[in-house]
């Protein structure tokens, strides 16, 4: 299977498509399937899925993208170490989250003194041990995600003091509302995408759920879904280390006949707001956000088959 060509069209187009700044764009939406304009929304998080990305593929352009990436991250760190969804460019007020500064210092792990918002982090747990989603005084309001949760996990690891939050989220797939977990994420995959990442590096005990994780990857490759459904089944599969079959095999096939001629693929909703329990009214995505789980998803395949 040749994914590569596909695979050099993409970190192309992110190339072409990343910002002066070093970010890598999402955009707000008031439809849910995108089919509006939108407009640009200034934001850190797109840019630590790029990253993640990025650690599959090499090459000179690779690393320049990474370099201005992760110079943008450390920019919108804020003490203690944490980050805000929205960016200092962007100009609208936001508190502090767990999950934008979790996938933040995941994607910044290697530099020196990121431990530093360890204590904050972990003292921003519920009496369950779950993590709360923003960073905020307790008086205030406050809400729990378990795909937050699972990113927690993926840069905190196994530790004592975020073992009840990994077997909570562990207890929310064996039970079967994973499609329900997550109140800021829409795609269905999301929780699995989340747990599977965790798992990969060094979560072992998110273990347990791998075949929860294989099944519900498997029938969305077979409704062949959006492509950020087809490219988290795929990671996913791959990082609980599934064998390629030819339901994967078809799936990589049809992420290939959607790459756009520009080497992108075409935006999708992937989280949504406001906060809960209001619905639903506003949604983000992008091309570049799409593109960074395809590419992802076909650079795990071509290291599989090499």
């Amino acid at each position: 299977m040749r994914t590569g060509p596909a695979i050099e069209r993409a970190v192309g187009f992110l190339a072409r498509r990343q910002l002066a700044h070093g970010e890598f764009a999402s955009t707000l939406h008031f439809d849910s399937r995108l089919r509006d304009e939108g407009t640009f929304d200034s934001s850190p998080f797109v840019t630590t899925f790029v990253l993640h990305a990025l650690d599959y593929v090499s090459g000179p352009t690779v690393e320049a993208l990474r370099q201005k990436a992760r110079a943008f991250l450390r920019e919108e760190q804020e003490a203690p170490g944490v980050w805000r969804y929205w960016s200092s460019r962007n100009g609208k007020p936001i508190d502090p989250d767990v999950d934008d500064t979790c996938c933040a210092s995941f994607a910044l792990r290697d530099d020196a003194g990121m431990e530093r918002n360890v204590p904050a982090l972990l003292a921003n747990r519920h009496a369950s041990g779950l993590f709360l989603t923003w960073l905020r005084p307790p008086t205030r309001d406050n809400d729990l995600d378990a795909v937050v949760n699972a990113n927690v996990l993926l840069y905190l690891g196994e530790r004592p003091e975020t073992l009840a939050a990994r077997d909570l989220v562990i207890e929310e797939i064996l039970q079967g509302r994973d499609d329900r977990a997550s109140a800021y994420y829409v795609q269905p995959l999301s929780l699995h995408h989340a747990v599977a990442r965790a798992f990969e590096h060094g979560v072992r005990g998110f273990g347990v759920c791998r075949d929860a994780a294989v099944a519900r990857s498997k029938q969305a490759l077979a409704a062949e879904g959006g492509s950020l459904s087809l490219a988290m089944a795929l990671c996913t599969l791959l990082a609980h280390g599934v064998e390629l079959g030819p339901e994967e095999h078809r799936a990589v096939d049809t992420l290939l006949a959607r790459q756009t001629p520009e080497g992108g693929w075409e935006r999708e909703a992937f989280y949504a707001g406001p906060e809960p329990p209001t619905p639903h009214a506003v949604f983000w995505g992008s091309e570049e956000l799409t593109t960074a789980l395809c590419l992802e998803a076909l650079a795990r395949v071509e290291g599989r088959s090499a």
